[in-house]
């Protein structure tokens, strides 16, 4: 009974010292670092650690910036359980740790409505193409407001107080720019917006709703009240 008291010892001991290859692969929107039982630090890298087999690692990922989120672990060879724990198997073990980029929606809108024209361009550099929808968190956004010169309306300003037509911006939260514009000819009229204070946007029953010099506008730039 002794004798196989012993070989039960040494064969657990040589069990805790077969080494098992764990790679924990670097992400690309943010960082992730292993701690084992004895507070010993594995950040992930290309080359695999090679690591007893039992030894219980807590993973811990960092997103790059404001403008990512952790996603999920996806795990090779083991189970991640939901305190981001992992008990290192006989198995090789690859560790991804996927995280997603924030994305915003940005708009531009009109006002008075059919004024003119607000375009939302999104790119690099020079390069700008039409937003078809949400963009990525840090986005170089370009909000161009051009005029209809038959109905003979004038941009004045957005509704930050930028009087420059095309301007860049950074997609940093959901936006909507507002377009304002003119007619000179016309001194007073129902949808004839003259700026004199800065517009203040807000949300009323899920909707977003202007307020300019007392008057208040859907988001398309029709007025619904006087």
């Amino acid at each position: 009974m002794k004798r196989l008291t012993i070989i039960l010892t040494f064969l657990a001991i040589a069990l805790s010292a077969v080494a098992v290859p764990v790679r924990i692969v670097p992400p690309n929107f943010g960082s992730v670092v292993a701690t084992d039982g004895k507070g010993v630090q594995y950040p992930a890298r290309d080359e695999a650690y090679d690591l007893p087999q039992g030894t219980l690692l807590t993973l811990i990922y960092t997103p790059k910036n404001d403008c990512s989120v952790f996603a999920e672990w996806q795990c090779v060879g083991g189970v991640i359980d939901n305190n981001n724990q992992l008990t290192i198997g006989s198995q090789e073990t690859i560790i991804y740790a996927r995280f997603q980029i924030v994305q915003y929606t940005i708009e531009a809108q009109v006002l008075p409505a059919d004024a003119g024209r607000a375009r939302v361009r999104c790119g690099v550099g020079d390069i700008f193409l039409d937003v078809a929808g949400s963009v990525n968190c840090g986005s170089t956004i370009q909000l161009i407001a051009s005029e209809d010169e038959t109905n003979g309306f004038k941009f004045t300003q957005w509704d930050d107080g930028v009087t420059d037509p095309i301007r860049i911006v950074q997609a940093d939260d959901d936006h909507t720019y507002i377009a304002y514009f003119r007619n000179p000819q016309q001194a007073t009229g129902s949808d004839n917006v003259q700026i004199t204070s800065k517009p203040q946007k807000y949300i009323e029953n899920g909707l977003l709703k202007i307020n300019a010099n007392g008057s208040i506008y859907n988001s398309q730039g029709h007025k619904i009240n006087n």
